[in-house]
């Protein structure tokens, strides 16, 4: 008898665990589609940001950037070889539409992903160069990223 009203408790127990209401939590991230392009847009200026290895990663580089309307920040060459990747986490803020974020190489083309929140996006090197992580934003206002890249 003693086993059955214990047996039947720990069946009450999981019950009331398993219906319990409990909290879930997700962010939404930009950049399910990936995009290549062989052209810079005449329309926006480049401009050039040192790089900012992060202390607590050592293969972490910042992202802290105010990038203005119709600018294109990058960062600094780095060589990558094939098969390599690079990773880049970001939060853009305002939320705003108009913004790509990615990768270039020196003398090729471009993949990059739209984005408009949150970009958590790895991109797979296929030929080796020197490449630079990239935001461009023609969203019609200054745009704030924040986050980091590793190469």
């Amino acid at each position: 008898m003693r086993k059955i009203l214990l047996k039947a408790m720990a069946i009450a127990a999981a019950c009331a665990l398993i219906t319990a209401p409990m909290s879930v939590f997700a962010e939404e991230v930009d950049g399910e589609t990936e995009y290549f392009s062989m052209e810079d847009d005449p329309d926006v200026t480049v401009e050039t940001v040192d790089e900012v290895l992060m202390t607590t990663y050592s293969t972490a580089y910042a992202l802290n950037w105010s990038v203005g309307n119709k600018i294109s920040k990058q960062t600094k060459e780095f060589s990558k070889t094939s098969g390599s990747t690079v990773s880049i986490y970001a939060k853009i803020g305002p939320t705003v539409k108009n913004v790509t974020i990615g990768i270039k190489k020196t003398g090729g083309g471009k993949k990059y992903i739209k984005a408009t929140s949150t970009v958590n996006r790895t991109f797979t090197i296929t030929k080796p160069g020197k490449y630079r992580v990239f935001v461009e934003n023609k969203s019609g206002k200054t745009i704030t990223v924040k986050g980091n890249y590793r190469r």
